[in-house]
């Protein structure tokens, strides 16, 4: 049986393009999970299918071999909007099981996963909202006219890794907002909630859920709120910080994991994704601040020996949810 992998260009139609070590040319899309490429899928027979956005001519799909199952790795609703909407048409052509539908994708922008989320239990999810402010100025009367208390965080709609997000801590941060884009397109604006740990510290643990079930990625720590792959250069340096990072991953299964998996489930089954991520702060009292959580994330590239194992188990969850996905087409 086959698996249909289903990547999209952006609705700039704008693709990227690296080098390897050897001159060759690659071809980088945002937006897109790369499951296809990031594991092997041993003897299963796979095919891959690229989408354009809806400014770009599409030609029909013609299968000879129907798939059994669609893996859908458009991933951002901020970016690919347009190749979300055709990824919809053909999984309603084909009419078999997917993985990820496109539909429940285009759902998970970042102010629609903020209200679908809100009162679970021992979660708590900073209040975001979406909107097109054109100066500084409206950045602050939507804050106030919306109930905001500084500090706030703007940034860019469909940028990610920090890039163009901005913390405001007072009305004299003009300067610091004119940095970004005020050209009509869309950002969000989000509470803040400072989750420094009592040694000043800064925790995000990833979270990645396959078909339900919840495996750890990593777990990092920072002296700065906006924590990312850097605070690894601060690990690094800091071993007790390093023996910290991997006690966690090695006692998720039996110690975090118990604990929060019923959260984490009421999460999935709200946002209805089959293969996604969640970053978040655990906090001393065990409630989860989430910082995102969607399929857009980085979760199987890995340059990290200390994260291997991590990575390995996710790949194998991943090849059992394929094989159980297309185990359920024959039945």
């Amino acid at each position: 049986m086959t698996i249909l992998f289903v990547s999209g260009i952006n609705d700039l139609s704008t693709v990227g393009i690296t080098l390897d070590d050897k001159g060759q040319v690659g071809y980088l899309m945002d937006g897109n999970a790369s499951v296809q490429h990031r594991m092997s899928l041993g003897d299963r027979e796979a095919t891959a299918f690229l989408i354009f956005g809806m400014g770009v001519k599409q030609h029909s799909a013609h299968f000879k071999k129907p798939p059994a199952v669609i893996f859908n790795q458009i991933a951002d609703p901020d970016t690919h909007h347009g190749a979300l909407q055709r990824c919809v048409e053909l999984c309603d052509q084909l009419d078999t099981r997917v993985i990820n539908h496109p539909r429940k994708i285009l759902q998970t922008s970042r102010d629609q996963v903020s209200q679908a989320l809100q009162g679970i239990d021992g979660i708590i999810v900073p209040r975001t909202q979406r909107f097109q402010p054109h100066s500084p100025n409206e950045v602050f009367s939507r804050a106030a006219a919306e109930g905001f208390e500084l500090p706030f965080i703007l940034r860019v709609a469909g940028l990610h890794g920090g890039v163009s997000m901005v913390k405001v801590d007072s009305r004299d941060d003009h300067a610091a907002l004119h940095v970004l884009p005020f050209d009509g397109r869309d950002f969000y604006l989000t509470e803040f909630i400072d989750y420094k740990s009592p040694d000043g510290l800064y925790r995000k643990t990833r979270i990645a859920l396959v078909d339900g079930v919840p495996l750890i990625r990593h777990h990092l720590i920072d002296s700065s709120w906006m924590v990312h792959a850097s605070a690894l250069a601060l690990m690094d340096q800091q071993p007790a910080l390093m023996d910290e990072a991997n006690s966690v991953l090695a006692d998720f299964d039996g110690t975090l994991r118990p604990a929060i998996e019923d959260r984490l489930s009421e999460i999935t089954r709200r946002l209805g994704l089959d293969y996604y991520g969640i970053d978040c702060h655990i906090n001393q009292q065990g409630e989860l601040l989430i910082f995102e959580a969607n399929a857009n994330m980085n979760i199987l590239y890995n340059s990290r020996k200390e994260y291997e194992q991590c990575v390995g188990v996710i790949k194998n969850h991943i090849l059992a949810m394929i094989d159980d996905r297309c185990h359920q087409v024959t039945h």
